[in-house]
């Protein structure tokens, strides 16, 4: 798919999708899903065990440590399941994302190439589906009767990725989505006397507010920061504020092949922007992998705190009460495009390996758009629903002041980029860590980074 095209089509349906996001109602008018029609390969019957590999959850019931309130472990799908399709039997394997060597997405190569289970929550999906590794799901979708596009908006059709015999393969199905929002704190602006962050801010906003609030607090005496960044996950806020400021990582060419250009005038702006608000934000921002010390408590120092994601505020936001008129939440920065910020949608894919593909595709649908599942992952992750009608499954959001913000945020992120689980991440990543620390220059950042791209590219 070309991205141009998949970004032009975001851009035009995202009014739209705003408001079928919206909390209250989520009720849209959509048809059934367009397969394709390939050969009809006997994909067994949907009896048997099948295993799915999932990422980030609880594997038991517990106790939330900070609001007290008991937490569901990951099993619950299993028991939801089977009761069911009592003539399958799903094996959860739950995961957690992890980080360098232990990353999820080290896990998921080593299962996928061991054949140990048949579906994944995989981010890293288009590249899988380009070695030949995931199946069409227009394969199935084109044989099973009973299938509906019950997503919301362009869920599904912009589930597409290239195969090495479809170019335009359903290569997934949309699990939930996060968002990624910018928060601030209302007490700390109202403590400088600074006008609080509006909805939609731009980057000057950002970094004029983050200047003004870093310093000595005039009524607490304590150190404030302006502006906070998780350097170990900077990749995402860079391109964020990259975007905003006219910046363009390239495309997915029509041979399937990826063009990125890291080292351009545009990311060069961005990445001294991104310099210069590292300055207002507290020690230690660069080994960061969470949000600052102190969030959603009394504690906070940091002003404007970009960035935020379900797994840090929803569901701990909705049980602080306390806390909901101070951290407010505004939308991410946006483009030109009127779209910004990293595509959180969730993709679970069905391997190609998989021996019982039949009644893996039962458990893929079950996980991606099942209502009781929907529920789940909203109430103990705080992800939002994907599916039309989602609103309904995620009432408690509107206790939030800003829950319009949160549940409509989604609509306006960028087309997912493909390589965002694949090494030219992980290049830019390292270069900016460089940059921030100031051991690299901003242009040899960019060139470092683009060199490794380069290198890589050229070996696929």
């Amino acid at each position: 798919m070309d991205r141009a095209n998949s970004s032009k089509r975001r851009t035009m349906k995202a009014s739209h999708r705003a408001a079928t996001l919206a909390l209250v109602a989520t009720a849209v008018v959509g048809g059934s899903a367009v397969a394709q029609s390939p050969a009809a390969p006997d994909f067994g019957s949907a009896t048997g065990e099948v295993t799915a590999l999932v990422i980030g959850w609880a594997d038991q019931d517990g106790i939330d440590a900070t609001t007290g309130k008991p937490t569901v472990g990951i099993g619950k799908l299993e028991q939801l399941f089977e009761a069911k399709h009592p003539d399958i039997d799903l094996k959860l394997i739950n995961i957690p994302w992890g980080s360098g060597s232990n990353t999820y997405g080290a896990k998921t190569e080593s299962m996928v190439q061991a054949n140990e289970a048949c579906v994944y929550h995989m981010p890293s999906s288009f590249d899988f589906a380009k070695r030949g590794l995931l199946v069409d799901l227009d394969t199935l979708i084109a044989q099973d009767p009973t299938f509906q596009d019950v997503w919301e908006g362009d869920f599904l059709e912009n589930a597409k990725g290239w195969t090495p015999d479809n170019p335009d393969a359903t290569i997934f199905l949309p699990a939930f989505t996060g968002v990624r929002v910018i928060h601030w704190d209302a007490k700390l602006f109202t403590d400088w006397g600074v006008e609080p962050l509006s909805a939609q801010p731009t980057v000057d906003e950002i970094a004029t507010k983050a200047a003004a609030t870093t310093g000595i607090n005039p009524v607490t005496g304590e150190q404030n920061y302006g502006y906070w960044y998780q350097g170990k996950y900077a990749v995402w806020q860079f391109q964020a504020l990259a975007h905003a400021m006219g910046a363009n990582w390239g495309q997915v060419n029509n041979d399937g092949t990826w063009t990125i250009n890291w080292n351009t005038p545009e990311y060069l702006a961005a990445l001294k922007k991104f310099i210069e608000l590292s300055k207002f934000a507290p020690e230690g921002s660069l080994a960061a992998d969470a949000m600052p010390q102190g969030f959603l408590t009394d504690d906070n120092v940091v002003t404007i705190i970009p960035e935020g994601e379900p797994g840090y505020f929803i569901k701990e936001l909705i049980d602080t009460p306390e806390q909901q008129a101070r951290l407010r939440t505004s939308y991410n920065l946006r483009g030109a495009d009127g779209l910004g910020g990293l595509s959180t949608i969730e993709m679970y894919t069905l391997a190609e390996s998989c021996p019982n593909k039949l009644a893996a595709w039962e458990v893929l649908k079950f996980l991606t758009s099942d209502p009781d599942v929907q529920r789940y992952y909203f109430a103990e992750g705080g992800n939002l629903p994907t599916i039309k009608g989602g609103g309904a499954l995620m009432t408690e959001l509107s206790v939030l002041p800003d829950a319009e913000i949160i549940a409509t945020e989604p609509a306006f992120e960028e087309a997912r980029y493909p390589w965002a689980a694949a090494q030219p991440r992980w290049a830019l990543q390292t270069a900016l860590e460089g940059a921030l620390a100031g051991t690299l220059t901003p242009e040899d950042a960019l060139i470092q980074a683009q060199a490794e791209t380069d290198a890589w590219l050229a070996d696929q």
